[in-house]
């Protein structure tokens, strides 16, 4: 008796745990399938009003039609963006906590730091694709006696040594794209390095220093103390089309520009990433994006995560032998 009774016991144990397992997973999976509930943080690796900033406050303004949530800016500014995405890397792979940065700014970062960055873009992060790209124009005063990028390069190589340029803080990617211009063109000059890009435009448009490195559309506005006259990337950019690339001057023509990328801690359910990926293309395709962009005098455009990566590691390749020697350097 004692022993059909215990079996009893133990069968209707075994029923409520078979229960209470079965919906558990059935809960799982219909929170799952309700992504996203609520509102999603786009971590910021820059500070307000940079390019990358208005790119992800612009994303964040359409994108809630597509994922039916709002998208909070949070700005984590410092170290090239380094410090925000450890912040994201440590973050829940629920989806509701992005990383939005310029994809060739972080990897630069990474590159130089080495291991002591402890981040990897390939096993820390997962690229969800990018809403836009940042190209870096070399700027001069609106007095300067260098009507285009040509010009400088020929008195840079009477006067080595001579010319004073400013960037956005060493280690970033206008950095890199000067540092490399200097290189391809066989020209030396004085680089002084300012806090964001938009203490480098001015120390130029005060006639601080002779040219910068900054991105292009640090232009708008300031057309009257600026002049932009050359970009690195490979064709002109979509907005400020006026400005030349490099290779119609007659120059090396370095292929150099940033994606502004949307990467997710790695670890983040299969299908919750499809969504992200499949409304990143909706809003940044959407005509209200596009709008808002331009107006922004930013270089909107759809990249997947797959070409996305593409450009970051082109980018990578073309930076590395800099970086190499800026490494050596410390």
């Amino acid at each position: 008796m004692t022993f059909i009774s215990n079996l009893k016991k133990i069968s209707h144990y075994v029923t409520v745990t078979v229960i209470v397992a079965v919906g558990l997973v059935a809960y799982a999976n219909v929170a799952q399938a309700e992504y996203p509930e609520k509102p999603i943080t786009l971590v910021v690796g820059f500070g307000a009003g940079g390019g990358v900033d208005t790119f992800a406050r612009t994303f964040s303004a359409n994108a809630k039609e597509a994922l039916g949530v709002p998208l909070a800016v949070v700005n984590k500014a410092g170290a090239a963006s380094s410090i925000a995405a450890k912040q994201v890397k440590k973050a829940r792979p629920d989806g509701y906590t992005l990383l939005v940065t310029n994809g060739s700014t972080l990897a630069s970062k990474i590159m130089l730091m080495g291991k002591k960055a402890g981040l990897d873009l390939n096993t820390n992060f997962i690229t969800l694709g990018s809403v836009g790209q940042l190209v870096t124009a070399i700027m001069v005063p609106s007095n300067s006696p260098f009507k285009t990028a040509s010009d400088l390069v020929t008195y840079a190589k009477k006067n080595p040594g001579k010319l004073r340029w400013s960037h956005p803080g060493r280690g970033s990617l206008h950095m890199l794209a000067g540092a490399v211009f200097l290189a391809d063109n066989e020209i030396k000059a004085q680089d002084v390095p300012f806090k964001g890009g938009g203490k480098a435009r001015n120390a130029v448009a005060g006639s601080q220093v002779d040219f910068g490195f900054m991105g292009v559309q640090l232009i708008g506005g300031f057309e009257e103390k600026i002049r932009a006259v050359g970009v690195t990337s490979a064709q002109r950019d979509s907005v400020f089309k006026a400005v030349p690339t490099f290779s119609e001057q007659g120059l090396p023509q370095m292929k150099l520009s940033g994606p502004i990328a949307i990467y997710a801690p790695a670890g983040i359910d299969q299908k919750v990433q499809a969504t992200l990926v499949k409304a990143i293309a909706e809003a940044t395709k959407s005509d209200g994006f596009m709008k808002m962009a331009a107006k922004g005098g930013l270089s909107a455009g759809y990249l997947s995560p797959q070409d996305t990566k593409n450009l970051v590691d082109d980018v990578s390749n073309l930076v590395r032998p800099v970086v190499t020697k800026l490494s050596a350097k410390k």
